[in-house]
């Protein structure tokens, strides 16, 4: 975008004919004309200043539980079936215990005592960037410091969904705050894998 500007400049040849003129101009010479017809240029347009990000949380609209499952569902789903991927025996182990120890580790990287690159084999792409996203808006909003004593889990519940899927909750003491972890894993090569994981 471009604005209209009136400028009084002369041209180089209405400058050597003014000096030539020199002696008192008279009516209709080039200072009479220069006077009364202004010449017009385009120049740019200012550039817009410049917004800086706000120190506070960036608030959004929250999204629906339907619209969040299908993201996730999305978000986790290869549209190429691996040949590693098929169903074997079902992970050993109890699924309890993953759980527990998923949780209290995705509550300790919020709080960031924990990289959430730790849990990148017990998480699907999908859950682990969404949950390294949301450790980055914590960490800009509290701060690092803001939680003194470590998570600690008081109880643990799971659930079998099939023999390659479990669904667990988990609540634990949080600082100040007890909070309740919700968590689907699925069997995957062996071992299980967070599929879906909601923090409250």
């Amino acid at each position: 975008m471009s604005a209209l500007v009136l400028t009084r400049d002369a041209t180089a040849a209405e400058d050597a004919f003014a000096r030539v003129q020199n002696a008192t101009p008279g009516p209709g010479s080039v200072a009479d004309a220069r006077a009364w017809h202004p010449r017009a240029r385009l120049v740019p347009a200012p550039a817009a200043p410049l917004v800086e990000d706000a120190p506070g949380p960036a608030h959004a609209v929250p999204l629906t539980a339907t619209a969040r499952i299908a993201v996730l569902r999305a978000s986790d789903r290869s549209l190429v079936a691996e040949a590693d991927d098929e169903p074997g025996p079902p992970p050993e182990g109890d699924p309890t215990v993953v759980a527990r120890a998923i949780a209290l580790a995705a509550l300790e990287v919020l709080t960031g005592r924990r990289s959430v690159a730790q849990l990148a084999r017990w998480l699907t792409p999908g859950v682990y960037e969404s949950l390294q996203v949301r450790a980055g808006l914590t960490q800009r909003v509290l701060g690092t410091d803001g939680v003194v004593r470590p998570p600690m889990i008081r109880r643990a519940r799971s659930c079998r969904v099939g023999t390659h899927a479990m669904e667990a909750t988990v609540v634990a003491d949080h600082g100040s705050r007890v909070r309740a972890v919700a968590l689907r894993l699925e069997g995957h090569r062996g071992t299980w894998r967070v599929t879906a994981l909601e923090i409250g």
